[in-house]
């Protein structure tokens, strides 16, 4: 889809965005070709402020074009002393020339397109639109996605490591996930042949967010859906798009989902309660309006993915509203009851760990009321630590080592989290079995 002839607003200030040839980009993969003078719109508002707001106009035609380049070079020969060129592409040719006519310096002048037209410098909208209906687009890029150069080359789709039968949690949270994830099994169904796609605000977009304490499962679920769906997964932390300069995380937000759009994988956002909070309204400073860019960036981001993905919070409660709207489901993932954690502690001890006789799961699972998932699979690791330490003969782990393991990490978790809610006693376990 073409942003050209519609004029998008900006989420922030609500005012039209502005189209300026000023746009840079490079594509994954295609690290000699580099594209300036990108047909952008841009918010005038949010540039006085400091705080740029961009979003490429025609983002598939562009794709393409970087992509055909970047084959024809990849079956070309270069003999001899020719290295391999460096290409530039230039889609705003008439920069240098209307800023001669003007005598004005063309470094970083944006160009008024009415000016350009009327000066004969540039064709009109709808050749402009004629040129790129004949340009093959590109097959990934179905919606009008903002694009800007990649931020987070490091951050790599991988491929899942678990299954849904793997896990361990309880038939409803189970079932939850199933009947969501099905939209997307059964989109040809659902969409075309009952044409819910007529009615569907969000498009074919699938958007879960999984709540809950630390070491619930959350991620571990992420991982078995991509499975499910087969698809790889693209883990992304706040942590790896926050960035102490102006304008970048919300680049790096538009890049990770360019990353899984590209790629085609599940897009599972940690930490999301960072770029999912409730916006600030009153603004005081540029760091205030940064972190509103970068939400609103996030919302636009959602609305144009047509893809998998899924968010995960610890801190469910700091959600904007606008974004709870978007999910179509929300799951919780509680603490695990007592037969859960007889399970976790059974599934994290592998056969290969020398083990005392006296080791019991059902004694582990009374013992470690409140423990997570993931504070069992630690509690095994430190106590094999602790066998590991005494001489080769009585490398083995006991009961007392997994009981003093679980005491030290339950009781670290007390003293920092003091004011944790309480396990609910009907609550739900989740972890792997291996298989």
């Amino acid at each position: 889809m073409s942003l050209i002839n519609r004029t998008p607003r900006c989420p922030t200030h609500d005012c039209p965005l502005e189209l300026v040839l000023q746009g840079e980009k490079r594509l994954p993969g295609h690290p000699l070709i580099e594209a300036v003078g990108v047909p952008m719109y841009d918010c005038p508002r949010c540039r006085e402020q400091g705080e740029p707001y961009t979003i490429e106009a025609e983002p598939a035609a562009t794709n393409a074009l970087i992509k055909r380049l970047g084959r024809t070079l990849a079956r070309s020969r270069f003999p001899g002393a020719l290295l391999r060129p460096k290409v530039r592409i230039d889609f705003n040719p008439w920069q240098a020339t209307l800023a001669r006519r003007a005598h004005a310096n063309p470094e970083g002048a944006p160009i008024d397109p009415e000016v350009a037209r009327a000066a004969g410098l540039m064709p009109e909208p709808e050749a402009l639109a004629e040129s790129s209906a004949t340009e093959p687009a590109a097959p990934e890029a179905t919606s009008a996605a903002p694009t800007v150069t990649p931020r987070l080359d490091w951050i790599t789709p991988e491929r899942p490591r678990h299954r849904l039968d793997q896990l361990i949690l309880d038939p409803e949270t189970l079932t939850r996930i199933r009947e969501a994830t099905n939209v997307l099994l059964a989109q040809g169904l659902i969409y075309d042949t009952w044409n819910l796609a007529a009615v569907a605000r969000t498009g074919r977009r699938l958007a879960l967010n999984f709540y809950g304490p630390p070491g619930t499962g959350k991620t571990l679920a992420a991982d078995a859906i991509a499975d499910l769906l087969d698809r790889p997964i693209l883990r992304v932390s706040y942590a790896e798009l926050e960035s102490m300069y102006v304008g970048e995380t919300p680049k790096n937000i538009q890049a990770a989902f360019a990353r899984a759009r590209e790629s085609g994988a599940l897009l599972f956002f940690d930490e999301a309660d960072s770029i999912l909070g409730r916006r600030l309204r009153d603004v005081s400073q540029s760091a205030d309006n940064s972190i509103n860019v970068a939400r609103s960036t996030t919302l636009i981001e959602l609305d144009n993915f047509e893809g998998a993905v899924i968010f995960a919070s610890n801190l469910v409660g700091n959600y904007d509203t606008a974004f709870l709207r978007r999910m179509l489901a929300h799951v919780e993932f509680r603490l695990p009851g007592a037969d859960e954690r007889a399970r976790l502690w059974a599934a994290h001890i592998p056969a290969e760990l020398p083990l005392a006789a006296d080791v019991d799961h059902q004694d582990l699972a009374a013992h470690s009321e409140g423990a997570a998932g993931g504070d069992i699979q630690n509690a095994v690791l430190l106590a094999a630590s602790y066998a590991a330490m005494r001489p080769e003969s009585e490398q083995r782990v006991a009961q007392a080592d997994l009981q003093r393991a679980i005491d030290f990490l339950l009781e670290g978790k007390r003293r920092i989290l003091e004011d944790a809610p309480p396990a609910h006693p009907d609550s739900c376990g989740i972890g792997f079995e291996r298989g």
